[in-house]
């Protein structure tokens, strides 16, 4: 150890909870709200400190300096934690997600091609054809004075679009009981959530019920993606001017594969169309569900967004083109404000590569790091009165600013090198979804029920929300 490596501070010498021998602090934890406890103690312990869960020694930090540069230093300095790479290879899903060194660039570099802007333009009138199907959902129950289920609606709706634009399969869930492949994948994420925050890999010894439905549930997956990529292939044989113009992800991936000599396998095919497959359905269907419910907390701003959509889609019922998801400023701004305080990923876990100095502690190579993001989004010294609701504050413009707006604070879809790829297609459905909506419906909470509350299953959604819906009568 070298002189300046011992004048830094060690991990157990962090502040922190007490811990039980053997337990740790996981007596202390609830998973499901492992993000509101770790924010918590942040607010008792500091911009650093540890936890200890099981025999495992994790830090956590909100620093938001420190998050940056971590965040900026993937993949060299930092990467997921070898327990996710794991478990993510045992459950067949270690795409560009969970890869790392070598097998993410080579992974990245396709899967981001497959899913470039110019692309999305061509899936426009797909999107636009699911959006309507959602719309005509909604009418239903809007006639009927039914409340309405928004994750699963949603959920329904981000699966029929991210089939559309994965697989070319129009597996219209929204009108239909939809296909064996939508009903299997909400098994995976709580037990993924889980077994990756366990102390102990107990599930490589002992088969809960959940873990056996899971196991086939991702067989089912596999024999799923594994019929439609045949297929694909077959298609891409018979009419070869599809590989020169795909049209659609996994066309585009098997048309890299050709031309690029990449190297991808069967298994990494599956595991990243499983991963667009997961990540489209959960993460983008929840910031929209986040977003109505500011909807029905905040009515004023609902009107505003109204009359915004109104001026840019009128007479139609909702945007038709690609161009006009670029000229709802307020909108964005209101999206950016639900993201900043209820983002989908509150918190995010990586382990430095090698022995890391970090905000004056010593952070051994493979530690687990738990990044607070969310709460450093919501630090006064961030963004100003940082736990108030303010769309407004993402329009000042910065000459015109009286309190901190440190947009490097706000990472709902990460940041440096492994900026989440999909980025433009969940802001693309967001914005015409809720677009939709504010131009057809008035929505409010539906009364006597339970409070809207925080639930982590690895991404964080909304418990407890129904809405009751209202045409518009025009």
């Amino acid at each position: 150890m070298t002189q300046r490596e011992s004048a830094l501070t060690s991990l157990g010498d962090l502040p922190g909870p007490r811990a039980l021998p053997l337990l740790g602090n996981l007596h202390r934890i609830r998973f499901d709200r492992l993000h509101l406890i770790l924010e918590d103690w942040a607010e008792q312990y500091g911009a650093i400190f540890r936890i200890r869960i099981g025999p495992h020694r994790i830090a956590v930090i909100s620093d938001r300096a420190a998050i940056q540069r971590i965040l900026v230093q993937r993949p060299e300095g930092f990467r997921r934690t070898a327990m996710l790479e794991s478990v993510a290879a045992e459950m067949r899903l270690k795409g560009v997600f969970a890869a790392e060194g070598e097998d993410w660039r080579r992974q990245r570099r396709i899967v981001t091609a497959a899913l470039n802007r110019a692309k999305l333009k061509d899936f426009f009138p797909t999107l636009a054809v699911t959006v309507g199907r959602l719309q005509r959902r909604w009418e239903r129950a809007a006639d009927a004075s039914e409340p309405v289920d928004l994750c699963r609606d949603l959920m329904r709706f981000t699966v029929d679009v991210t089939m559309q634009l994965a697989f070319g399969v129009d597996a219209n869930t929204l009108e239909t009981p939809g296909p064996v492949i939508q009903r299997h994948l909400d098994k995976v994420f709580p037990v993924l959530h889980r077994r990756v925050n366990s102390a102990f890999p107990w599930w490589r010894y002992i088969r809960l019920p959940s873990d056996r439905a899971l196991d086939r549930a991702l067989v089912a997956l596999e024999r799923e993606v594994g019929d439609m990529v045949r297929a694909t292939r077959e298609r891409m044989a018979a009419e070869p001017e599809r590989r020169a113009a795909p049209t659609n992800f996994l066309e585009a991936i098997l048309a890299a594969v050709e031309t690029e000599e990449s190297g991808f396998t069967d298994a990494e095919i599956f595991a990243n169309a499983g991963t667009l497959l997961l990540a489209g359905e959960d993460t983008t269907a929840n910031s929209m569900a986040w977003a109505v419910h500011y909807f029905t907390k905040h009515p004023e701003h609902f009107e505003r967004i109204r009359r915004e959509v109104d001026a840019v889609v009128a007479p139609e019922p909702a945007i038709g083109s690609l161009e006009q998801t670029s000229e709802l400023p307020f909108l964005d701004a209101f999206c950016n404000e639900v993201m900043r305080l209820k983002p989908v990923a509150p918190l995010h876990v990586l382990e430095p590569v090698a022995d890391a100095e970090i905000l004056g502690c010593l952070i051994p190579k493979g530690t687990p790091i738990m990044l607070l993001v969310r709460r450093m989004a919501t630090r006064d010294e961030n963004f100003g009165e940082g736990s108030r609701f303010d769309p407004d504050r993402w329009l000042v413009p910065a000459e015109s600013r009286t309190g901190p707006h440190d947009r490097r604070a706000f990472v709902p879809f990460g940041a440096g090198p492994r900026l989440c790829p999909g980025r433009s297609l969940a802001l693309l459905q967001i914005r015409t979804v809720l677009a939709m909506l504010c131009r057809n419906f008035q929505v409010e909470p539906v009364r006597g029920g339970k409070e809207v509350d925080e639930h982590l299953a690895f991404t964080m959604m909304p418990s407890n929300l129904s809405v009751r819906l209202r045409r518009l009568r025009r």
